[in-house]
C-alpha cells in the first residue's frame, strides 16, 4: 500500500501537478485546505471501486487515462510540448476551479466580500481590479494568477 500511495504522489506530482500560478495562492490562501482537497479528489477517482483502497489495476487505470489526455496526436509517446499543454490545461482548469469555488452568487465575477476567503487577493484586490469597478472578472483573476508565478520557457 505504501508503495501504491508513494508511486501516485510522485506520478501525479509530475503528470497532474497543478502549477505554481494555481497551487501557491490556494495553498496559503486556504490554509492548507486546498493541498488535502486535491489529493482526496484525486483519491475518488482513482478509487474506481470505492472501496477506500487504490488497487495497482485502478491506479495504472487512472494514469493511463490522464496519459492518453495527454498524448494529442494518440501516438502512444509524450513530447515535450504535449507535456506542456497538458500542464497548462491543468492550470486553466484549477483556475476556473478556484474561481468557481470563490464566485458564491454565480454571476461570473469576483466581488471583494467574495474574495475575503482568499487573503492574499484580497489584499490585493483593488490592484487587480483594473477597470476599477468593484469586481474582479475573470481575466482580472487569470491576470493575477498569472502574476504569480514566475516566467517559464
Amino acid at each position: 500500500m505504501k508503495k501504491i500511495l508513494k508511486r501516485f504522489f510522485v506520478v501525479s506530482g509530475f503528470v497532474l501537478s497543478v502549477p505554481p500560478v494555481c497551487a501557491e495562492p490556494m495553498a496559503h490562501d486556504m490554509k492548507g485546505v486546498w493541498p488535502d482537497k486535491w489529493a482526496d479528489q484525486h483519491f475518488k477517482e482513482m478509487d474506481a471501486s470505492g472501496d477506500g483502497i487504490i488497487s495497482k489495476a485502478e491506479f495504472d487505470a487512472f494514469h493511463d487515462k490522464h496519459f492518453q489526455d495527454i498524448d494529442a496526436n494518440k501516438d502512444g509517446q509524450l513530447t515535450r510540448e504535449e507535456m506542456k499543454e497538458g500542464h497548462k490545461e491543468k492550470m486553466r482548469d484549477a483556475m476556473d476551479e478556484r474561481f468557481n469555488e470563490a464566485d458564491a452568487d454565480h454571476d461570473g465575477v469576483l466581488s471583494r466580500e467574495e474574495v475575503e476567503k482568499m487573503p492574499k487577493l484580497s489584499r490585493r484586490f483593488d490592484k487587480l481590479d483594473a477597470n476599477h469597478d468593484g469586481k474582479l472578472t475573470r481575466d482580472e483573476f487569470e491576470a493575477a494568477m498569472k502574476k504569480q508565478r514566475p516566467a517559464r520557457n
